[in-house]
């Protein structure tokens, strides 16, 4: 299950081992929210929200300040 706590650590050991991430930028961090991303190179990203109090987890990628892909998790 991801938890912000969980994301927060996958996201040190991706750091760690994927050499084709430039770098992390963590947009907005709290006890049950996370927002960050992840640099692909200046044009391209990943952008992932994570919410435990409505256990949302969402990726987007970005490029060029465009959403080209999301997957979303919508509860109904």
């Amino acid at each position: 299950m991801n938890t912000v706590s969980s994301l927060l650590a996958e996201l040190d050991r991706v750091i760690e081992s994927r050499s084709y991430i430039a770098s992390v930028e963590i947009l907005d961090l709290g006890k049950a929210m996370l927002k960050a991303r992840l640099y692909l190179d200046r044009e391209l990203l990943v952008q992932v929200y994570r919410n435990d109090r409505f256990n949302t987890t969402n990726f987007v990628l970005i490029q060029a300040g465009r959403r080209i892909f999301a997957r979303d998790e919508v509860k109904r």
